[in-house]
C-alpha cells in the first residue's frame, strides 16, 4: 500500500521555462548582487556572466557525472568564478544569495496548474506522507518558493541535493527520503518529469509507484535510451491524486 508521495520540484510541481531573456536577466542580477556587497570584478555584467555561466554549466555537467552536489560556496567560488580575480572569502559569504537568484532568475517558475488541489487531496483526504526530493544548488530556495506558492503546509519532509550532497538518480537521496518517512521504499510513490533522474532513481531504489509528467526540461535531460518506464505517464498533475485514491479504495475492498 502506498503511504507516501514524493515529488521532484522544477518541472514537476512547477512549470518552468528559460530562454535568452532569462540568461541576460541572470547576468545583470548577478552583477547587482556583487555591487551591493562591494565585490569588485574586472568585467561588466554580460561578459562576466559569459565566463561565470560557462563555469556553472561545467559544474552541472560534472555533477551529473558524479551525482554529487556541492555547497553553494564551492559551486560559485570553485567553478563559476574559478578563473576570475575576485575576493573569494566575500564571494563565499553571499554564494547562497547568488544560488537562490540563479534558481529563480535563470528559470521562470510557477506552480503547475492543479498542483495545490492535488497536494491538498493527498494530504487532507488520503492522509499520505508528502515530500519533495529535488536536485538544487541552493540551500533554501525550494522552501521559500513553496511558501510563496502557498503549499508549504502540505509537505512533511523536503530532501534537497544541496543539503544531503547526493543528486538524483543516486540511490542515497531517495533512501534518505524514505528513511525520514519511516517507510519501506515499496510504500512510496515518486512523481517527476525525467526518465534519467525521476524514473531511473526511484525504480532502482524500489519505490512502489512512479509517475512521470513532461516538462520544458524533459527533452534536455532525457538524452539517449533508458531501460525503465514509469507506472503512469500523466498529463495533469491532479491525476496523481485521482489514481492513488482509486488504488487505495480498491485495496480496502
Amino acid at each position: 500500500m502506498i503511504k507516501a508521495v514524493m515529488f521532484d520540484m522544477g518541472g514537476t510541481l512547477e512549470d518552468l521555462y528559460s530562454d535568452e531573456k532569462n540568461n541576460k536577466a541572470t547576468a545583470y542580477a548577478l552583477y547587482d548582487i556583487l555591487q551591493k556587497h562591494g565585490i569588485e570584478v574586472p568585467y561588466e555584467a554580460e561578459p562576466l556572466w559569459e565566463i561565470v555561466g560557462a563555469g556553472i554549466q561545467a559544474y552541472k555537467k560534472d555533477s551529473e557525472r558524479t551525482l554529487m552536489e556541492l555547497k553553494p560556496e564551492q559551486i560559485w567560488c570553485d567553478w563559476g568564478f574559478k578563473d576570475i580575480p575576485v575576493d573569494k572569502a566575500k564571494l563565499a559569504e553571499i554564494s547562497e544569495e547568488i544560488a537562490h537568484m540563479w534558481e529563480t532568475t535563470f528559470y521562470d517558475r510557477k506552480l503547475r496548474e492543479h498542483a495545490a488541489e492535488m497536494l491538498k487531496g493527498l494530504k487532507e483526504d488520503l492522509g499520505l506522507h508528502v515530500a519533495v526530493v529535488s536536485n538544487t544548488g541552493s540551500l533554501f530556495q525550494v522552501f521559500s518558493t513553496l511558501e510563496k506558492y502557498g503549499v508549504r503546509q502540505y509537505f512533511d519532509e523536503i530532501t534537497l541535493s544541496s543539503i544531503v550532497g547526493y543528486r538524483k538518480p543516486h540511490p542515497y537521496i531517495f533512501r534518505i527520503a524514505y528513511e525520514q518517512a519511516h517507510l519501506d521504499p515499496s510504500e512510496c510513490a515518486f512523481v517527476g518529469d525525467t526518465l534519467s533522474r525521476d524514473v531511473v532513481g526511484p525504480r532502482r531504489a524500489g519505490f512502489g509507484r512512479i509517475f512521470k509528467i513532461n516538462s520544458f526540461l524533459t527533452k534536455q535531460k532525457d538524452i539517449g535510451k533508458f531501460d525503465v518506464a514509469p507506472d503512469y505517464q500523466i498529463t495533469d498533475i491532479y491525476d496523481v491524486y485521482t489514481i492513488l485514491k482509486q488504488e487505495l479504495a480498491q485495496e480496502k475492498q
